[in-house]
């Protein structure tokens, strides 16, 4: 039997939101992932970091309010129950699945260990990877690259919400703005595109980690997108 090739799947929490009834979690939504990485386990091992901005994003916070450390740990915990919900929905689809934090959350997953991910991986379960970087003031965008260096993945592959991939502008405002299929790091880097945090594409850069950019609201999008069947920007070195 082939090697499957490790990938970390990057999702927004917008992914999860059903902007129609409002739901934050929305079974719907969460169902069609589910399905979807059911599909691709036969292909490929796959590891799962979700976002928690539809509960709380931490560097939006109004610091008047909120210390702003206290703000991202709020954002981290937002993550850990995203990424409990995911799990369940795994589950139900018969996977078996776990939640692995690196903020400590021990009730409902386990502390993230490397070695402990690696088996689990190894062993065909779906693992999902919560609480961010365990530290404050970074972004899920850093804590996948970080993990994906980690657990030597191939690629991350990122789900933007409504958007083709990278482009040269945001396409919603500039209608002239052009897509790219393909981008070297240094080009998105010199260019400042909205890939991920620049500290993250320069750790994959580094680490010659690929990086896959696709919409997700597009039906079958992350099928799809790893078939190239739908517009994509691959970034590689």
């Amino acid at each position: 039997m082939a090697k499957k090739e490790r990938i970390i799947l990057k999702l927004s929490g917008a992914a999860l939101h059903d902007t129609n009834s409002n739901a934050i979690l929305a079974s719907n939504k969460m169902l069609l992932l589910a399905k979807q990485i059911k599909t691709l386990t036969a292909k490929y091992e796959i590891a799962i970091v979700i976002g928690g901005g539809n509960i709380w994003r931490g560097n939006s916070a109004d610091l008047q309010l909120y210390r702003e450390e206290q703000a991202h740990y709020m954002g981290m915990l937002a993550t850990i129950i995203n990424s409990i919900a995911i799990k369940e929905v795994l589950i139900k689809c018969g996977l078996k699945a776990e939640v692995h934090s690196l903020l400590p959350c021990p009730k409902v997953a386990t502390n993230y260990n490397k070695s402990a991910v690696n088996k689990a991986l190894q062993q065909g379960k779906v693992i999902i990877l919560a609480g961010g970087t365990g530290k404050p003031f970074f972004s899920t965008d850093t804590g996948a690259a970080k993990e994906a260096v980690e657990l030597k993945a191939q690629w991350i592959i990122m789900a933007k919400d409504g958007v083709d991939g990278v482009y040269s502008d945001d396409p919603k405002k500039n209608k002239q703005a052009q897509r790219y299929d393909h981008l070297t790091f240094q080009a998105a880097i010199q260019k400042k595109l909205k890939v991920m945090d620049l500290s993250a594409l320069e750790m994959c850069l580094k680490h010659n980690i690929k990086i896959l950019v696709f919409n997700i609201e597009r039906p079958q999008a992350i099928v799809k997108a790893l078939q190239r069947q739908i517009p994509t920007t691959e970034i590689i070195k």
